[in-house]
């Protein structure tokens, strides 16, 4: 007799599992390929035992950015306590460098012309997640503090805590966030981001864009999903060209608010890992003289 888990997924996929295959790529859950009766294919993520379960919040994430944006991104099929199972998206890697990144690049751009409309649009409804990480986004009317706050000096505090970085570092990110009055916008436009736009996030299959997962969503300057991509995107430096012919880029973003919004992503390494990631941080804060 099937599981109870299994009814659950046959009645809500109209089908039932007649086969699982292991997927590479799961940093925080196993990852699973499922054949349905019917030939179809679905993707099964279950938190593993280390790491919290963040299935709820990774549904919210994708059905928030297909309700409200044309992303391409998983659907969300089924979710409970420990199991998320999204659709399954084809894709075979890249065969033609400048054209996925150009497609790509037309997506993001399309992503980010979603606004959040209210009248404190930096950050969310809810918190978020990046990786296993918690995000904050209490909603704020100025983009300095929310940055400030809620990302710099809060995954900064978090490394500190786990004993990533020593007290003395940390004197020197709060010393940056400072400065921020002088280097960053207040109130640029608050743009819906994906959050997460690391190589693997981003499915590519030859020439195009297949799909887009494992989002960390908030609404904020879309400036840090363009330097998450320019510091882990892999993608042909066509990327950013074909983005500026959609959504013009800002002047100053490739000489200074890149690198500073870079903090961002290399905080979260640092958070994880340790290691190397706090040397790329230190080089940061070198080149702001903190």
């Amino acid at each position: 007799m099937a599981s109870p888990l299994a009814q659950k997924l046959a009645k809500a996929l109209g089908s039932p599992v007649t086969g699982s295959k292991p997927m590479r790529g799961g940093d925080i859950a196993d990852v699973s390929c499922l054949t349905l009766g019917d030939g179809r294919k679905v993707v099964a993520k279950r938190p593993r035992a280390d790491q919290g379960d963040t299935t709820k919040i990774e549904a919210m994430m994708l059905k928030h950015l297909r309700a409200a944006s044309d992303l391409p991104v998983p659907e969300v099929l089924f979710q409970e306590a420990g199991i998320l199972v999204i659709s399954h998206i084809e894709h075979q890697g890249i065969t033609n460098a400048r054209a996925a990144a150009e497609d790509v690049a037309k997506h993001v751009a399309a992503l980010h012309r979603v606004t959040s409309g209210d009248k404190k649009p930096y950050g969310f409804k809810a918190d978020t997640v990046i990786g296993p990480l918690p995000q904050k986004n209490v909603p704020s009317a100025d983009w300095i503090s929310f940055f400030r706050d809620q990302r710099l000096l809060a995954m900064a505090r978090s490394c500190l805590n786990t004993s990533r970085i020593d007290a003395g570092f940390m004197t020197r990110v709060e010393a940056l966030a400072a400065k921020l009055p002088d280097l960053i916008p207040r109130d640029p436009g608050a743009s819906l981001l994906h959050g997460d736009l690391w190589a693997g996030n981003m499915l590519i299959d030859g020439d195009h864009a297949a799909g887009f997962i494992d989002p960390a969503i908030s609404y904020g300057h879309r400036e840090m999903d363009l330097a998450f991509i320019q510091l882990m995107g892999g993608l042909d430096p066509a990327f950013f060209d074909a983005y500026h012919a959609h959504f013009a880029i800002d002047a100053g973003f490739h000489e200074d608010r890149c690198a500073l919004y870079q903090l961002w992503p290399l905080l979260v390494h640092v958070r994880l890992f340790g290691g190397g990631y706090v040397h790329q941080v230190g080089s940061v804060l070198d080149r702001f003289g903190v």
